[in-house]
Parts: C-alpha cells; sequence; structure tokens
C-alpha cells in the first residue's frame, strides 16, 4: 500500500485497574517506516516513529521525565529516543513497522504466524496471530493479534507478557493515502491544540 490513515479506538486492561484506559485518535503510516499515533482523547499526545527514533509530544504537565525540548508557545515537551541504544523497546518498535509495511520475511524472523480463516469462510474474517520467538520480544509481549475482513485489518490486540493487554479497533482505513513531503511532520506538529 502507498500508505495508511486510519481513526483509532483503543481500551489498555491493567491488572492495577479496575476498569480499562480508553483512548481515540488518528494513525498514519508512511512506508516504509513512519508511523504516527496521534491520541486525540482523552489525553492529547503523538508519538512519531521515524528513522530509527521516537518522538514522544506531549503537554508539559504530564511529560515523561527524561531528555526532552519545550515548546514554550503551546507548552508542549516533546522527547526523543534514540532506537538504537534501546534494545528493550527496539524490537517491539520494528516489528510494528514491519506488520504495517507488510514485510513477511522480517516478520517471520521474530514471530511465529498463526493464520486462519474464521467460520464461515464466505464471511472473508481472518485472524493472525504472531507470537514472538525469542527474547527480548518475547519478555515484552506474548503475541500480536491482527484481524480483519478481506484485504482490510479492523482490530489489533496485543498482550503482554505481564498480562496486561490493548486492544485497538481500526476504523475508516484508507490504505491507499499517499503523504506529500513533510505531511506527517506536520501532522506530528499539529497534534498541539
Amino acid at each position: 500500500m502507498p500508505g495508511f490513515e486510519a481513526r483509532f479506538e483503543e481500551e489498555k486492561t491493567l491488572a492495577l485497574l479496575a476498569a480499562p484506559l480508553s483512548s481515540r485518535g488518528r494513525l498514519y503510516f508512511d512506508p516504509p517506516a513512519t508511523l504516527l499515533r496521534r491520541v486525540e482523547l482523552p489525553n492529547p499526545h503523538a508519538v512519531l516513529v521515524r528513522d530509527h527514533f521516537v518522538r514522544i509530544s506531549t503537554p508539559r504537565d504530564v511529560a515523561a521525565p527524561g531528555p526532552a525540548t519545550t515548546d514554550a508557545a503551546g507548552g508542549w515537551t516533546v522527547e526523543t529516543i534514540d532506537l538504537s541504544h534501546r534494545d528493550d523497546v527496539r524490537p517491539l518498535v520494528e516489528s510494528m513497522l514491519w506488520i504495517f509495511s507488510g514485510d513477511l520475511a522480517q516478520i517471520e524472523s521474530v514471530y511465529a504466524i498463526d493464520y486462519q480463516v474464521l467460520r464461515p469462510g464466505e464471511s472473508g474474517r481472518w485472524r493472525l496471530r504472531l507470537a514472538p520467538r525469542d527474547a527480548p520480544l518475547s519478555h515484552l509481549i506474548r503475541s500480536v493479534s491482527i484481524s480483519g475482513r478481506g484485504h482490510d485489518a479492523d482490530r489489533l490486540e496485543v498482550e503482554e507478557s505481564s498480562g496486561d493487554r490493548t486492544t485497538m479497533r481500526i476504523l475508516d482505513a484508507d490504505t491507499g493515502r499517499r503523504f506529500a513531503p513533510g505531511e506527517i511532520e506536520r501532522l506530528f506538529e499539529s497534534a498541539r491544540p
């Protein structure tokens, strides 16, 4: 696909909380390796993955500790994480990029793949379950499950090794989205209201 844009609704179930955390926003993917996740509600923030770096933009009052730059005009903090120095999270971030880009060889190198056509077969429904083969990815997650109909994925679920689970519904997906030069950066910047 030339690119991807969709709305999402997400629930994160944590063992420590009585009720799941819910969020809504938009996803953007510009192949081969640029992914933007913009959360609009309830706590606006944006995560941009590009060129082995992760940039996280949060309101200054909720920013994570660590090296960051502050946009004084908007009161936002942008933290940059160099994945080349983060062996603990790099495999998960890279594997999500491989999933979005459909890089089967890379996916098979780190995951055992289980693909099922769901009954009734004529419904066109399917599920793809990915289980990490080795550490360090297996220390982070138990599985990634993607399901959909025909050529479209409509659900992504990540079960963490801790038992916590994140379920994302993908809505109004545009798999033919093309991005102009600099557009993803502008979308990342515009995540700040």
